[in-house]
């Protein structure tokens, strides 16, 4: 499994982040390979982005290259550059069922 967390500054206010997010939670739903998709706030740097979670290297590096992940800047009114940090997962603390095998 794959994970990856981004990071962005916004022009947008929180509710407005908020709501943003919660609109397009439905279109993450139906992304292959997508496990699970954490929103985030780093409230000391007013920060906001998501912790995703992927069953391979294949449909994390598919999701990055969909019209879904282009259009992030606009639909958040991104300013500056994302920070975007991909690793590996080597096994995870708890087990879970119905989780792919991290190897």
């Amino acid at each position: 499994m794959e994970i990856v967390f981004a990071t962005f500054e916004s022009e947008l206010d929180h509710d407005a982040i908020e709501e943003t997010m919660r609109q397009r939670a439905q279109k993450f739903r139906e992304v292959p390979g997508l496990v699970q998709k954490y929103f985030v706030h780093d409230r000391e740097n007013d920060r906001y982005g998501a912790c995703f979670i992927f069953d391979s290297a294949q449909s994390r590096d598919a999701y990055f290259e969909s019209d879904l992940s282009a259009g992030v800047g606009a639909a958040y009114a991104v300013t500056g550059e994302p920070a975007v940090t991909k690793a590996h997962l080597l096994f995870p603390l708890r087990e879970a069922d119905g989780l792919p095998d991290p190897a």
